[in-house]
């Protein structure tokens, strides 16, 4: 999604979406502060926009691959995290 001249990431393809992977947000000044809203961490901030999504992509959750389609809420049940051990 885009919104504010900012590119939200997400592990899923409908709303509503993942918030657990970083987003860079242009800064006045220059540069990028990379933040993750779904708790709230700041990831750093850098200078470029190859920095900003380097650092996203290192930021990834455990066991993140193509997004789903699906909402957020799907999640769960697509990494299998629903069913007993």
């Amino acid at each position: 999604m885009v919104s504010h001249g900012v590119l939200y990431l997400s592990r899923c393809t409908r709303y509503p979406w993942s918030r657990d992977i970083g987003t860079a947000f242009p800064q006045g000044g220059g540069g990028y502060r990379i933040r993750r809203e779904s708790d709230r961490t700041m990831l750093g901030e850098v200078d470029t926009v190859e920095e900003a999504y380097a650092l996203i992509a290192a930021g990834l959750p455990d066991g993140c691959g193509p997004a789903i389609d699906g909402t957020a809420d799907d999640l769960r049940s697509c990494a299998g995290l629903d069913r007993e051990a």
